[in-house]
């Protein structure tokens, strides 16, 4: 009975050390696989990082902005009210090296609100870049190719260039030194080229791309540069050019020019003008300037002024401080006096800004 006894006790241990053993062996089976840990990547700068089990940094980015429009609009004129200004925006920024050179892939995204009943999500920026071949949608090289104005919220009241636009451009050169582009450009897709109340002419996406092309020389004291595009619907041409000089570290200016042909004749029934995309500015020419000043290293000022040959002067004047590291408290105060094709008479109004950059 005794021995009996004991070889039932050993089978149930035994059967119960083996059916421990089969279910850890289920446990260690069923177990995910490790993670690899992401990895900074310093080659591109602050903030990229390898996306796992690739030789591609990326960086995530954007910014969140609040602007407040008080007075009267310094492009109308008409009284701002309460005009509120939300935005969000994320970007996506790829990089990697190739025998080719860095291969870039931009994605920006923004959301917009004006009003409860008025918010927009859209495709604000989309490119490839290997070396210096970029192919994409973003904002004209007829602007960036310049840096666009100074630092101003309201820096387009009279502006420089068209609106973003499919493109494919080529640059020779680095940032230092001699660089030279040329590229083709859709245009901002289908549009008029004389104005209501009857067009003379329209451009189509489909129709021959744009034109353009643009020269830089680069250095420690600053920069000059051109850049020139043909209007192939408009067949009418745009060109600026532009100086900056960088007087110590605290104070900066620049001054940019703009002349488009076929102003005089450019225009539609009843007087109204019409549109060359690489000649947003009323009239032959337009020119722009401004300094910046740094007083200290959380608060620099900018002012900038501009006209064009149909009459129009604008002005701005604001103060950029850097609340904490990541957020900017930005008010403006903004001057038009509109003449020729605008209208007449004066606006005073501005913009307070509150972003915070990621």
């Amino acid at each position: 009975m005794i021995r009996r006894t004991a070889f039932l006790f050993s089978a149930v241990i035994m059967f119960a050390v083996s059916s421990a053993a089969n279910a850890a062996d289920a446990i260690v089976a069923t177990e995910p696989e490790s993670m690899e840990y992401v990895r900074v990547c310093d080659a591109y700068g602050v903030g990229y990082f390898y996306i796992p089990g690739t030789e591609t940094c990326l960086k995530i980015g954007g910014y969140v902005r609040f602007d407040s429009n008080y007075g009267e609009s310094p492009y109308s004129g008409e009284s701002n009210g309460w005009d509120a200004f939300t935005r969000g925006t994320l970007t996506f920024d790829a990089k990697s090296d190739t025998e080719y050179g860095t291969l870039i892939s931009f994605i920006e995204l923004r959301s917009d609100a004006n009003n409860i009943n008025d918010t927009d999500t859209y495709l604000n920026a989309a490119f490839i870049q290997l070396g210096g071949l970029r192919a994409g949608y973003g904002d004209s090289r007829f602007d960036i190719w310049l840096n666009s104005a100074g630092n101003i919220i309201n820096d387009d009241v009279i502006d420089y260039t068209g609106d973003r636009t499919n493109q494919i451009s080529y640059v020779f050169g680095g940032d230092k030194g001699f660089s030279a582009l040329i590229g083709l450009e859709e245009g901002a897709g289908t549009y008029d080229t004389g104005f209501a109340p009857g067009p003379s002419a329209s451009y189509d996406g489909s129709d021959f791309p744009h034109v353009l092309g643009g020269v830089k020389y680069a250095d420690s004291w600053g920069s000059i540069a051109a850049i020139g595009g043909y209007d192939t619907k408009a067949e009418a041409f745009g060109g600026k050019l532009r100086l900056d000089v960088v007087f110590n570290d605290t104070f900066s200016a620049w001054v940019m020019g703009g002349y488009q042909s076929d102003w005089d004749n450019d225009k539609g029934p009843g007087g109204t003008r019409g549109l060359n995309y690489y000649g947003p500015w009323f009239g032959d020419w337009a020119a722009w300037g401004g300094v910046a000043v740094k007083v200290s290293e959380k608060a620099s000022i900018n002012a900038q002024a501009a006209y064009e040959e149909d009459g129009t002067f604008a002005a701005a004047f604001n103060v950029d401080y850097a609340v904490v590291e990541g957020l900017k408290f930005q008010p403006e105060i903004n001057y038009t006096e509109f003449d020729g094709l605008r209208g007449t008479g004066g606006a005073v109004g501005g913009t307070i800004r509150f972003q915070r950059d990621f």
